[in-house]
């Protein structure tokens, strides 16, 4: 028998040769593997997870409280029975742009911070997803966007010795279709369909905010970094907004990699120094070490997760850079977060595969980590309680919830539809994406027990 995941040689315990061992007594989840061996050959077990239950949590997501604000039954029908809300925190919601739109105008969390206080005041958590980007859409803070327009300007670029913000798009973008760069059989870099141009510069699209910045250039690293720096000054030992951990997203929404990578120009590895990444993403890579060290630099008081995720081309996984960022909020004993969490967990796991972003083989090993972090999962979206819908692949709450909690998650972050088909039912019509032909009924029990269980077993 050997400690760690299936495959793992080292430390095999002496003597653990027969069909039955009984661990020393454990006080963190740890998992062990077995591997036999005859005249034929070896086999490896899969991995066995002996789970030391610690604290868990169930949390609400509220991604905009602006412009999507739960209803108003949520606090007193839903909220005292999880553990809290974790809200989107946009950029610009808090940093604006100076009269000239060439600088900073200042940060500014009086609206933001009130906006809290109705969680705050039911004495349950609030956490925070910074957001300095947005997803697959247009990025002109004038019209939905998340970052500054100072970001993306010349003068500001030229402050710092830089040229101007440069945008990506992907192929699938449905965002403004009548950029030059939208629909290109090749783009300026060579590569197939979406498109990358500088906003300031002389061509046609001069100014076009849409799509998405490409973050590890300097005007937007320097930028965000400031914001970070001001985020956990502002709420490190705040008792008046306190705080339970903050997810701050290096590229988008609560993300650390990069959306449709294969559209960045790539980075040298001059721009990070010390950096020891060498792979063909070595130039994000070594972007989110200096960011998850300069966030480390601040001494946040309060935890802050690290999000993980799978990127790589369309049709293809790259497990191995969720793997590489983990190695980096390991060394700082960050949290660990990811989005994603959906049915075919369950059967790549079966079938010796990843979870997504490779979650399970970084969460069930969860035994070997020198600190006890916080390892929090996000549905892929709103779950589907029949769990026999073919356009929603994230399937129940009452399939999910056992295998997270099996598999080391501590952490759940659910969509609120699916908080309001356990506890509040009766309201479900008014929760965003409830479904018309679903009785909220036949599922409330089901949806109540399966959170209860998280939490409590």
């Amino acid at each position: 028998m050997v400690p760690g995941p299936s495959g793992t040689t080292t430390n095999a315990i002496s003597g653990a040769n027969s069909s039955s061992y009984t661990t020393l007594a454990l006080t963190a989840t740890t998992s062990y593997w077995v591997q036999v061996s005859d005249s034929n050959g070896s086999a490896a077990s899969n991995t066995a997870v002996v789970l030391i239950a610690g604290k868990r949590a169930v949390q609400a997501l509220i991604f905009s409280l602006t412009t999507q604000p739960p209803p108003a039954s949520f606090i007193t029908s839903v909220l005292q029975n999880i553990s809290g809300v974790s809200v989107g925190l946009p950029w610009n919601q808090i940093e604006s742009s100076n009269a000239g739109g060439t600088g900073s105008g200042g940060y500014d969390f009086t609206a933001f911070d009130a906006s809290l206080q109705p969680y705050l005041q039911t004495g349950r958590k609030v956490n925070l997803i910074v957001w300095p980007a947005t997803e697959g859409g247009n990025n002109d803070p004038n019209n939905s966007g998340s970052t500054p327009a100072y970001i993306f300007n010349a003068a500001y670029a030229a402050s710092l010795g830089a040229t101007p913000q440069d945008m990506s798009v992907c192929p699938s973008y449905t965002g403004d279709s009548t950029n030059p760069f939208y629909s290109l059989t090749q783009n300026p870099n060579g590569q197939p369909n979406g498109g990358l141009w500088n906003v300031n510069s002389s061509v046609t699209n001069a100014g076009d905010l849409s799509g998405l910045p490409v973050s590890y250039e300097l005007p937007f690293m320097t930028g965000y970094q400031n914001l970070i720096q001001a985020v956990i000054a502002h709420y490190n030992g705040n008792t008046t907004t306190p705080i339970g951990y903050i997810r701050f997203g290096f590229s988008q929404g609560g993300e650390n990699s990069q959306e449709c990578n294969q559209y960045w120009p790539q980075a040298s590895q001059a721009l990070f120094p010390g950096c020891t990444i060498s792979d063909f993403k070595s130039g994000y890579l070594c972007y989110v070490q200096a960011m998850t060290d300069f966030v480390h630099s601040q001494n946040p008081s309060m935890t802050i997760l690290a999000d993980m995720h799978a990127v790589g081309p369309p049709g293809s996984v790259d497990y191995g850079y969720a793997d590489s960022e983990a190695a980096y909020a390991e060394a700082v004993q960050f949290g660990f977060g990811t989005n994603g969490l959906q049915q075919s967990d369950i059967t790549n796991f079966a079938n010796n595969q990843p979870c997504d972003s490779d979650w399970c083989n970084l969460f069930t090993p969860a035994g070997s980590f020198s600190y006890n972090p916080t390892l929090s999962l996000q549905t892929l979206q709103w779950t589907d309680p029949t769990d026999s819908d073919p356009s929603n692949p994230t399937g129940s709450l009452t399939t999910l919830e056992p295998f997270a909690k099996d598999h080391g998650a501590n952490n759940l972050e659910l969509y609120l539809v699916d908080l309001g088909l356990a506890f509040d039912s009766a309201n479900y019509s008014s929760y965003q994406h409830a479904s018309a032909t679903i009785n909220p009924g036949s599922y409330s029990s089901s949806y109540v027990s399966a959170i209860q269980d998280f939490l409590t077993h």
